[in-house]
């Protein structure tokens, strides 16, 4: 499992927050308390079904969905974790954090067309895409339903190893442009987009791989809801 998870880390050249993939994921705040029922495409093809519970009074501030597990699910039962009740509900202040742990293309939609509650494939105002990227090289940023673009240069020093479990994510701001639209990351440092406008956000790795990169034990931080409020800028 281990070779398998590392193998799909290091081939992967396209992050889409239409299309969620190991490192990335979307969060989004439900503000409005109820019984929310999701329905997971992978591909576009429905996989599944995940519900899940808004409460005014939860405790809890962030619910953490994982898409994979929602594969032949019916959305009697929340694929989400343990199957106690207080771990399938957030509080209307909290945010739901969907993501994966298997493979990509995945994306989650409550509600269709302009009735829709929550698609992941067209983020609005509030929403937060957030991901790792793990290879040293340059990729370009698009904002597939708008005219932002941008560029981030990866690298990883023998001095950025010392210090890799102190790194904050690095914020950027999506509007008519990307801010800031140009900038670096250190090698498995958190980038999160904070969206103010429709977005479908996708990142290409630009320049071909010459050699074969080396697979070994991988680890990454996928940055938790707390952590996205602004607190840098990229540099």
């Amino acid at each position: 499992m281990l070779a398998t998870l590392n193998r799909q880390l290091f081939e992967a050249t396209v992050f889409d927050s239409g299309a969620l993939g190991l490192t990335t994921s979307v969060v989004h705040q439900f503000t409005v308390a109820g019984i929310y029922a999701a329905t997971v495409r992978k591909n576009g093809k429905p996989m599944g079904n995940v519900t899940f519970e808004v409460r005014d009074d939860a405790a809890a501030m962030q619910l953490d969905i994982d898409l994979a597990k929602s594969q032949g699910s019916s959305g009697n039962e929340c694929c989400c974790g343990s199957h106690d009740g207080a771990s399938h509900s957030v509080s209307t202040k909290g945010y739901v954090v969907f993501h994966t742990t298997s493979g990509t293309g995945w994306s989650v939609h409550i509600g269709e067309g302009k009735q829709a509650t929550f698609d992941s494939t067209r983020l609005t105002k509030g929403d937060i895409f957030a991901l790792t990227l793990l290879e040293p090289t340059r990729y370009k940023i698009e904002n597939k339903l708008g005219t932002a673009k941008g560029s981030v240069e990866v690298g990883l020093t023998q001095a950025d190893l010392k210090r890799l479990s102190e790194l904050k994510p690095v914020m950027v701001t999506v509007g008519k442009s990307f801010d800031p639209e140009h900038f670096k990351l250190i090698s498995t440092q958190g980038l999160v987009f904070r969206v103010e406008t429709d977005a479908r956000i996708v990142i290409t790795r630009q320049e071909k791989r010459k050699a074969e990169p080396k697979r070994g034990r991988i680890r990454f931080h996928r940055p938790k809801a707390a952590e996205t409020r602004p607190t840098r800028k990229a540099s």
